[in-house]
């Protein structure tokens, strides 16, 4: 009896350990692009995507290791965020506190219900000399961290 439920116990923290070790090794959040709106190369729109299958929160954004002037999380119900995507005054892009909003998954995202569902979700930054993004989030409860280098095109 001990056995097997020594048996038991080992074969559960080993799938617990090589579950922990996946979620570390794929992390659910990508950037899938960034733009600056109209030229202003103080503010940056990160473009950001749930790759899992729970709601991601978001915890904090470190511009060049610094925390920056200002940030918000912006959620569009339409267009994904391209340069040409007018920001201002558009009745389906909103604009949220850090940890307002939790990032729900692409997957379950209804591509019909433009217009009603969020679609894209983006990070605004406004911070001077923005080279390296730093965003801190939880993910089923467990930290995660990811950094992305902005290069300019010229």
């Amino acid at each position: 009896m001990k056995k097997i439920l020594f048996a038991i116990l080992f074969s559960v923290l080993v799938v617990g350990a090589a579950f922990i070790i996946y979620l570390k090794s794929n992390p659910p959040l990508v950037v899938n692009s960034f733009t600056n709106p109209e030229d202003d190369s103080t503010i940056r729109i990160i473009e950001i995507e749930n790759k899992g299958l729970r709601e991601i929160e978001l915890q904090q954004i470190l511009v060049n290791d610094k925390v920056p002037e200002n940030v918000e999380l912006v959620v569009s119900k339409s267009e994904p965020f391209e340069v040409e995507t007018k920001l201002e005054g558009n009745p389906n892009i909103t604009y949220h506190k850090l940890r307002q909003v939790n990032i729900f998954p692409s997957q379950y995202i209804d591509r019909q219900a433009i217009g009603k569902q969020p679609q894209h979700y983006a990070v605004k930054v406004e911070a001077p000399n923005i080279k390296k993004i730093t965003i801190k989030y939880d993910y089923l409860k467990m930290p995660f961290t990811l950094t992305a280098e902005l290069q300019a095109t010229k």
